[in-house]
């Protein structure tokens, strides 16, 4: 599979709501199965918090290889939310683990953060973000 691949099953399955799909997508290494050890917990979760939350549209702009097996994407993302639609940049690292890309964890910048023209938003704008929070 590749990394295109990975990314068009893991938004389908984040926009038709199979979060188990979802949960299923994050590798073993994650810091999000820190928060959430199993399936069943963030399946409470989702149904509580993400149903109100749509992605209307995604876009993959740019990735670099980070290491052997490892890729950075740097994602561009709408998502249809009770106030009104939000904008934001996504950079997730992506781990290829036994054939199969899984996401490890991404850092985001909103339109707060970057208010420039999407297309033209690169990796440097991430390296050089003050807050590097990766989730």
């Amino acid at each position: 599979m590749t990394v295109q691949q990975f990314l068009d099953n893991r938004f389908s399955a984040l926009k038709s709501g199979d979060y188990v799909a979802v949960y299923d997508s994050y590798h073993n290494d994650a810091p999000f199965l820190q928060q959430f050890g199993d399936c069943d917990t963030y399946l409470h979760f989702a149904q509580q918090q993400l149903r109100s939350v749509a992605i209307k549209s995604w876009r993959c702009l740019r990735q670099r290889v980070v290491d052997k097996g490892q890729v950075e994407v740097l994602l561009l993302m709408e998502l249809a939310t009770e106030t009104g639609p939000q904008f934001f940049f996504e950079l997730a690292l992506l781990i290829e683990s036994d054939e199969r890309w899984f996401y490890h964890s991404a850092q985001k910048l909103g339109e707060d953060d970057y208010s420039g023209v999407p297309d033209q938003i690169d990796f440097h704008h991430f390296d050089n973000a003050t807050q590097k929070i990766r989730f």
